[in-house]
């Protein structure tokens, strides 16, 4: 079924998630999740140096090699480290699940780390006056992992206990090792920094926050774009209180040459007629308008039928020329839609297959 578009900004789709983190746009959170495997980078390069260091600079440093299990501790961390990262990249998983094994794998870098604190030195007392690295492991986590803060405080609590439970394990094999209160005492710039890490989360939701209002066009809240052009911005969106999906179109006065305010008042006013005149078509092969209005900042928003379907330009340029039969049959339902227009007083003015959508209505 041929559908004719008022207008059509450039044509490109990006992938939706199937579902997204309720505190944070889709936008941010997949900009994001994104970083997720530079951080798995940077953790596979961090612990290959430290392999570096026990086994080259160490022993020539104080003539004594590395135990064995420190290395292939290290070892598994590369490995992991290396599989989170083709995972960041490559995996399908939509963002919230991307996050929470972010969160794993940040646990399992602390634990791995209180390991190596335990075995490396005499438990927990080699180590007084000095920060845990794992204080490093839970500030950077915070600031590179997408969480909700509550979620973040949670895991960060729990691999700031890493140390201590650490202790407690080299106590079980005999070694000689603090006190409970002082180890507590001794690792307790790591619970500081896990109450610290909350902090990145509540700025980064204040963000989403702030930009979820910006996106919020009336009734409607912008998700996905899906495509930009010199007119503007077309939007996948939905209704606050109808389970229904539209397509937003954004027209900014600035971009259509509007030099001054008075110019950019009167572009809004003619836009708002050919809204008000276009929602009153009813052919079937014509987009429907659904709502139109003007944000705070003058941008101009037509909320439209979201079409199933693809444009004739680029279903000429995959496929080719298309059948005489269908070029007929689209065109005598373009001539259905254009006609009404006519008889509205309406004139196009781009009628190009570009703007021409063959999409599905119902069982058409």
């Amino acid at each position: 079924m041929a559908r004719m578009l008022e207008k059509r900004c450039d044509s490109g789709t990006t992938a939706g998630w199937l579902r997204y983190s309720c505190w944070l746009p889709p936008s941010l959170l997949s900009e994001q999740v994104r970083r997720l495997a530079i951080a798995a980078a940077v953790g596979a390069g961090l612990w290959g140096y430290g392999m570096v260091m026990d086994l080259v600079a160490r022993p020539l440093a104080i003539g004594s090699a590395v135990q064995a299990r420190n290395i292939a501790l290290e070892a598994a961390c590369i490995v992991v480290s290396a599989l989170m990262l083709v995972y960041a990249r490559y995996s399908t998983h939509d963002p919230e699940v991307k996050t929470d094994v972010a969160l794993a794998y940040f646990v399992v870098n602390a634990g791995a780390v209180a390991l190596l604190n335990n075995w490396t030195h005499v438990p927990a007392y080699a180590m007084s006056g000095l920060l845990s690295w794992n204080a490093v492991v839970i500030l950077v986590a915070a600031m590179i992992i997408p969480a909700a803060p509550a979620r973040m405080l949670i895991a960060a609590t729990i691999a700031a206990s890493t140390d201590p439970l650490a202790v407690w394990a080299a106590h079980l094999r005999g070694a000689q090792v603090p006190g409970l209160a002082d180890t507590l005492v001794l690792f307790m710039p790591n619970y500081a920094c896990a109450a610290v890490a909350v902090l990145p989360s509540r700025v980064l939701q204040r963000i989403g926050r702030t930009l979820r209002q910006a996106q919020e066009m009336g009734s409607y809240r912008l998700e996905e774009l899906l495509g930009r052009g010199g007119m503007g911005e077309v939007w996948r969106a939905s209704h606050r209180l109808l389970a229904r999906s539209a397509a937003i179109k954004l027209v900014r006065p600035e971009l259509m040459g509007a030099a001054t305010e008075a110019d950019a008042n009167q572009m809004l006013r003619r836009f708002r007629r050919e809204a008000q005149a276009t929602a009153a078509l009813s052919s079937p092969h014509t987009i429907r308008l659904f709502d139109f209005g003007v944000t705070d900042d003058q941008t101009f928003y037509y909320a439209m039928e979201l079409l199933s379907g693809r444009d004739l330009d680029s279903l000429v340029r995959e496929f080719g020329p298309l059948p005489a039969e269908r070029v007929v049959y689209l065109l005598r339902q373009v001539g259905h839609s254009l006609a009404e227009a006519h008889a509205h007083g309406l004139v196009h003015r781009d009628i190009t297959p570009a703007n021409i959508y063959a999409c599905r209505l119902g069982l058409d």
